[in-house]
């Protein structure tokens, strides 16, 4: 399906050009689209996803920023419950492979420029804000707990 089919494929690149940002990837296939940004935050560079299909009520952005958690579950599980607690239209999880993302929602048949870019702002500001103290959760080990005692 070509850009001209899928309006809201149309609204979403006209918003990210609007915004001058040049996706790295845009995929769509059989009606589901991913569109793939890079965001240069004050931590590190940072992959973000879009994703929609043309059926669909609802426009997801996420991006995945600590690749896997091995140890500390319960107090970077706590920390994440903590943070969407005090959060507004971000949420933190954590994936069944252990890994952590950050995820906005927002209805697509409504949204207009200012959402969008709000959206994908939120995104990036808390990711920004919080991925150090939930990094600093997860390198946290026994030793570190042990030198605590």
């Amino acid at each position: 399906m070509t850009e001209s089919e899928n309006p809201m494929l149309k609204k979403v690149l006209g918003y990210l050009d609007e915004f001058e940002w040049q996706p790295e990837n845009v995929e769509d296939k059989d009606g589901q689209v991913t569109i793939t940004l890079v965001a240069q935050l004050e931590i590190r560079e940072m992959s973000i996803t879009i994703k929609f299909s043309e059926d669909s009520h609802w426009i997801y952005f996420s991006a995945l920023f600590i690749p896997t958690v091995a140890n500390n579950l319960e107090n970077v599980y706590k920390k994440l419950l903590e943070i969407n607690y005090s959060t507004t239209l971000t949420k933190f999880g954590l994936s069944s492979n252990g890994s952590i993302y950050a995820l906005t929602e927002l209805p697509s048949k409504t949204l207009d420029y200012d959402e969008f870019l709000s959206a994908l702002r939120r995104l990036t500001n808390d990711v920004n804000t919080f991925f150090m103290p939930i990094a600093n959760l997860v390198k946290t080990n026994n030793d570190d707990e042990e030198e605590e005692d």
